[in-house]
């Protein structure tokens, strides 16, 4: 289901950037257009991820910066199913500091 898109992300088919985009959605509760630290940890804490390693996962994803938009959620969307690199940013979209 996912592997056309992790291995040529241009591939994209409109239920992903639907699914994308309704995550990004359930996640950014104020409906301001941007996800924080505590919009991250309370969507995610709920799926039972400790709420202070879902601190530390958003503070990894956002860079250190305190919000992410919708076109930074995609960057880093994409990079979760596409990049190698256990370390990179888009890895910790899921709450999660541990695989």
């Amino acid at each position: 289901m996912w592997d056309a898109y992790a291995k040529n992300p241009n591939s994209v088919l409109d239920w992903q950037v639907r699914y994308m985009n309704f995550m990004f959605d359930l996640e950014d509760a104020s409906n301001d257009g941007t996800i924080d630290a505590d919009e991250f940890s309370t969507v995610y804490s709920s799926y039972g991820v400790d709420k202070n390693e879902c601190q530390v996962a958003f503070k990894k994803m956002s860079k250190g910066a305190t919000e992410v938009n919708r076109d930074q959620f995609a960057v880093l969307w994409r990079e979760y199913f596409s990049s190698d690199d256990p370390a990179a940013p888009g890895n910790f979209i899921f709450g999660k500091t541990t695989f």
